[in-house]
């Protein structure tokens, strides 16, 4: 059915296509006119007849047009030809120009080379630097330099192409002089820029219904620290990033439009490389942070991709960009295309940056009271004569980052080749926390059978170390012991972490002071004793293939294999915490092997007849993803640190081997669109697509159907409206439908085996269960003012989720076993708004371009699910706890956000005030009601302005942001406090207590109870997780080829900083770090790693 429904259609494209016209794009330097010919030919149907040797007569032609009718293109080819041409009916008669009178020049002069000296200014008279100014048909060429400033060889009629990004080519033929000069014209080109979109296919922008934002590579690449995904912060309106606490590498949250699901893991972003969905697996941690984790996390698919390999980065914030991605797209879309080789040219480009880390937010801490006794682990003692010097700053290390990359770009009209090749290492700022890696890419492009197949392969290789990412929580944490060591300790003796045991005959661990009931032990041991790594290897194939049926007509097909093995080991030496290991040891590793199957073909069809056209494409896909593995781990037996599995005691109780839960997942669809625009100035989407997701297949609901709409007009051109203040305007708006299926299994029954029987996991799951689906509105206006001086983009939008997935206890006794039912329900709405202001001009000899991107989402959650109760009846829930952490709750409340957290308090009487034993004067903790509502860890508004300025060869950019609203919780803070090491402590102290119903609380007894970390009370530590920051700056020098003498096309050396400076900031801790990607574990900090200040410097040079 669904072939025959493939079959219906495309054939429906192909009737209705046939009888429309076809405008010509066409892009040729110094092609003959033979090849221009038959080009022009495949477009359009038109056969060429000559007369005579007229193609022996026919000089080389070079052109570039886009959607432009044929007697102009003709004009453009023809006008320096000494031939003629004809339209009659669909052939056009070629034949030699009798009264073609070119310009005539003596033998002499026109044989003649003589030295040109010229300087090329803007039109304002400023010169341009780096313009490149090239002899038409040969390899002659040269730049200009500082002063705007070129020289070269060249003939009395010569054409000289000059260049220049940003401005319009202008071709200028020499004449009998050696000194010239050329004015550039600015191009005015923004209103024909092409993006890529959904499938990774190109449109103009005039032609789009909905809000696409494209960055350049060279706009996420300036800044490196192991992941370009957090170079994106700043830069995108609607997108809501969050840097990993890992440490160097990690995986970033990255949130567009707001939470949508009330699933962990089903609110981020879906990456697109080149067209195809990329399997962005989360290594082999768990990704949910608890107390007592540390060092268990991963880094992401997409944070390994090599920068240096991306040529652009589209964001679709919108479901309506993304709607033909389908069950994948609820979050969203980021769709990255990554270089390939350069016809006719060769370039060889060699890059490095170096950057260097520190600890940019850090809880502030006392230095006048130490221990209370010797060897005791508080800083509860009496005033020290001398402040402490121990700064637990001290304990982190200057981390390095270090990234090589050479690519190499060359080809022939026919053939194309990419190759790069980087080497990326560093050190986090925690000591032994480390990450190499190695990327390789081949790409090459070729066409065949007169360019009508096109065939576009790939190979990218990546191999990946990683040691020690910590997150947070107090087990396998340097941090907790380094924080918390009595402030008149040194922490410098405890860097020789280990001692001789002559008992044991090896060394042990030197920490005094115990476990202190966290597991707590010597920070430089945990770094150097315990270790975590991960050893990923992964390789990605990829094809594309393109035939070309006629000029209105296409077929496109690609397939990409993505498979990745990762091995995470775990090593804690002899004398670590009996809570982490065996006397000797405790050794596990976790083998994971994750794979990806793509493949998708693409009918496309293009046509335009007078005033209409239509652009329409039909399509299929097959995705297959898997993940499976093994895990096997447990106390050493015999031999003390020697990390192998034979050496397991297996009979230890911390002894565990099995298989990874199975994870595969296959979804099957066909999808089109079709977009018809009137004067290409009126234009209307329709798409739609249905999917067969794999993880429905027990569900009467498996085939899903998603569509979108969209209409979009130029107003100024619709209504001819010319203005020197409106240059272009343009209002849209859509309508779509996107939707996110249950995990792998859900809809199947789980079978547990215990005590040699087989039981069913006992939870009943509806036969209709569904996937989730959102619904959105978006509209939207695009204006440029002042000869697009000026631009404005606004976006305001509307989504509602709703089909949630949820399992839930009924308190009907016996139910189903467990009593525990699978059900659709609930609805989360999301609104807000996207603004986009960019500004681009001249401040005299400087260019300035400015851009401020802003950004609101409002998230509400309109109804959970109904459940049974005792007598039968359903009953509506309000309220779920998602998250706990102590004493920390995300919890989802009709009414509320996704990010609610709540928190304890100290018990109250019945009038509100805070109960205190009038003796001991002692509070309390109120540990069984968690009814204080904190706030939301959502901001309320982004906001960022990203400045430019160019003088010559010298540019200067920064970047400033602003996230206001939002809250976070810091355990870390609270047990800071009771243990006296912190600055409140110290303030509470000098104060003679803590302010209680107009009284003072000892400092030391009132911490005792509310710091308890993961134990005490959380509203005391709620702040605001408003934050303004000096985000990026990056200072640059160009260096022009005829610095190099033309030996080199360019060089450029810059110095960039990130986290520079925080002008507002109230939390002890960094509110946009996170160590959690999921949904919940947002906004708490328990020991979390510091985000990183760093400064550094880069060199490139291209030959």
């Amino acid at each position: 059915m669904r072939l025959t429904t493939l079959i219906l259609i495309v054939s429906f494209i192909h009737v209705s296509a046939a009888s429309l016209a076809q405008k010509i794009t066409l892009t040729e330097k110094g092609s003959s006119l033979k090849k221009v010919c038959k080009k022009i030919s495949l477009q359009t149907g038109y056969s060429f007849i000559l007369s005579g040797s007229v193609y022996n007569q026919s000089k080389p032609v070079s052109i570039s047009v886009s959607n432009t009718e044929l007697p102009e293109v003709l004009n453009l080819i023809f006008k320096d030809q000494p031939i003629k041409y004809q339209l009659q009916n669909k052939t056009i008669v070629l034949s030699v120009n009798e009264n073609f009178a070119p310009e005539v020049q003596s033998p002499k002069a026109n044989s003649r080379q003589q030295k040109i000296a010229g300087t090329i200014t803007d039109e304002k008279g400023l010169p341009l630097v780096g313009v490149t100014v090239k002899v038409k048909n040969t390899q002659k060429g040269a730049v200009t330099d500082i002063n705007g400033s070129f020289t070269l060889d060249a003939a009395v009629g010569d054409v000289l192409i000059v260049s220049y990004v940003g401005f319009e080519t202008t071709e200028y033929i020499v004449k009998d002089t050696s000194q010239i000069n050329i004015i550039l014209r600015e191009a005015k080109n923004e209103l024909n820029a092409v993006v890529v979109t959904a499938l990774g296919i190109k449109r103009s922008t005039k032609a789009l219904t909905y809000n696409v934002q494209e960055l350049k590579g060279t706009d996420i690449n300036a800044q490196n620290d192991g992941n370009f995904v957090n170079n994106l912060i700043g830069k995108v309106a609607g997108a809501t990033i969050n840097t990993s606490s890992t440490g160097i590498g990690g995986a970033a949250r990255v949130v567009l439009r707001g939470t949508k699901s009330l699933n962990d893991s089903k609110n981020n972003a879906l990456y697109v490389v080149d067209g195809v969905p990329l399997f962005n697996f989360n290594g082999a941690g768990t990704g949910i942070p608890g107390v007592f984790d540390g060092a268990n996390a991963s880094n992401d698919g997409i944070s390994q991709l090599n920068p240096d390999d991306i040529e652009s980065v589209s964001v679709l914030t919108g479901p309506a960009a993304s709607a033909l991605y389908g069950s994948n797209a609820s979050g969203g879309v980021i769709l990255i295309t990554t270089k390939k080789g350069s016809a006719n040219k060769t370039s060889v480009s060699l890059s490095s940056s170096t950057s260097f880390f520190s600890p940019f937010v850090l809880p502030k801490f006392q230095n006048s009271y130490g221990a209370s006794s010797p060897g005791a682990f508080d800083s509860w003692g009496t005033k020290l004569s001398t402040p402490s010097t121990y700064n637990p700053k001290d304990f982190f290390q200057t981390g390095m980052y270090l990234d090589n990359s050479v690519s190499l770009s060359t080809g022939t009209e026919k053939n194309q080749t990419y190759i790069s090749a980087a080497k990326t290492n560093g050190n986090g700022i925690i000591p032994n926390n480390k990450l190499d890696r190695l990327n390789l890419t081949l790409r090459n492009t070729a066409n065949f059978f007169n360019d009508k197949l096109q065939m576009d392969l790939g190979v990218m290789y990546v191999k990946q170390n990683d040691q020690n990412l910590i997150t947070q929580g107090l087990y396998n944490n340097p941090l907790v012991s380094a924080y918390l060591l009595p402030r008149d300790e040194d922490i410098a003796k405890y860097q020789l972490y280990e001692r001789y045991d002559a008992t044991r005959n090896f060394k042990t661990q030197f920490w005094p002071y115990g476990d202190q009931g966290y597991a707590m032990q010597n920070p430089y041991w945990i770094v150097n004793r315990d270790i975590n790594t991960n050893q990923t290897s992964r390789y990605l194939l990829n094809a594309t293939a393109k035939y070309t049926i006629n000029n209105w007509l296409n077929i496109v097909s690609r397939a990409k294999y993505d498979n990745t093995q990762v091995v995470n080991e775990s090593k804690n030496s002899a004398s670590t915490v009996s809570a982490l290991a065996g006397i000797n040891g405790f050794y596990a590793s976790t083998n994971t092997n994750q794979s990806q199957n793509y493949v998708d073909v693409l009918v496309n069809a293009t046509h335009k007849i007078k005033d209409f056209g239509v652009n329409a494409f039909l399509g299929a896909s097959y995705d297959d993803r898997q993940r499976t593995g093994n895990y096997f781990g447990g106390d050493l037996a015999t031999i003390p640190n020697f990390f192998i599995t034979s050496n397991v005691d297996l009979q230890s109780p911390r002894t565990k081997i099995f298989p990874l839960p199975p994870n595969r997942s296959q979804n099957q669809a066909i999808y089109g669109t079709a977009q018809f625009s009137y004067k290409s100035s009126l234009f209307l989407d329709v798409t739609g697509r249905n999917d067969w997701n794999s993880a429905l297949s027990r569900s009467t609901n498996v085939s899903l159907f998603y569509p979108s709409v969209g209409l979009s007009g130029i107003i100024t051109d619709l209504f001819n409206i010319s203005s020197s203040t409106l240059s272009y305007l343009k209002a849209r708006g859509s309508y779509s439908e996107v939707g996110t299926p249950p995990d792998p299994y859900l809809t199947n029954p789980n079978y547990l085996f215990s005590n040699y029987t087989v039981n069913t996991e006992g939870i009943f799951v509806s036969r209709t269960l569904q996937p989730e689906r959102t619904k959105s509105y978006e509209a939207g206006i695009n204006g440029r003012f002042f000869n697009n001086t000026i631009t404005l983009d606004v976006t305001a939008y509307k989504s509602s989720t709703y089909n949630q997935i949820f399992d839930y206890q009924a308190d009907v006794a016996g139910d189903n076993n467990s009593g525990k039912i699978r059900v659709n329900a609930g609805q989360v709405d999301n609104k807000g708004m996207e603004v986009n202001l960019g500004v681009n001009t001249l401040l005299g000899p400087v260019k300035w371009t400015s851009n401020v991107v802003f950004s609101f989402n409002r998230n509400k959650i309109k109804a959970l699910y109904t459940k049974l109760n005792a007598q039968g009846n359903l009953v509506p829930v309000d309220s779920v706890v998602a998250a706990t952490l102590g004493n920390y709750q995300q919890r989802p409340t009709v009414g509320g956000t996704a990010g609610d957290i709540y928190v304890n308090g100290l018990k109250t009487d019945e009038h509100g005030f805070i109960v205190v034993d009038p003796r001991t004067k002692q509070v309390f903790a109120d540990n069984n009601n968690y009814n204080i509502y904190a706030g939301s860890s959502d901001p309320r508004y982004n906001i960022a302005m990203r400045n430019s300025f160019t003088y010559k060869s010298v540019s200067l950019a920064f970047l400033v942001d602003a996230r206001i609203g939002g809250i976070g919780v810091s355990a870390t803070q609270a047990l800071m406090d009771r243990y006296g090491v912190s600055e409140a402590s110290a303030e509470a102290r000098e104060a003679g207590g803590v302010p209680i119903n107009g009284g003072l609380v000892p400092a030391k007894d009132y911490y005792a109870v509310v710091g308890g970390g993961a134990t005490g009370i959380g509203a005391p530590y709620v702040y605001s997780a408003t934050n303004v920051r000096l985000r990026e700056a990056t200072l640059s020098y160009h260096f022009p080829a005829a610095f190099f003498r033309n030996k080199l096309k360019g060089a450029t050396v810059g110095l960039t900083g990130k986290n520079l400076f925080m002008f507002y900031n109230k939390a002890p801790f960094d509110p946009e770090s996170t160590a959690s990607t999921g949904t919940y574990y947002q906004g708490i900090d328990m020991f979390r790693q510091p985000s990183y200040r760093s400064i550094g410097f880069n060199v490139s040079v291209q030959f």
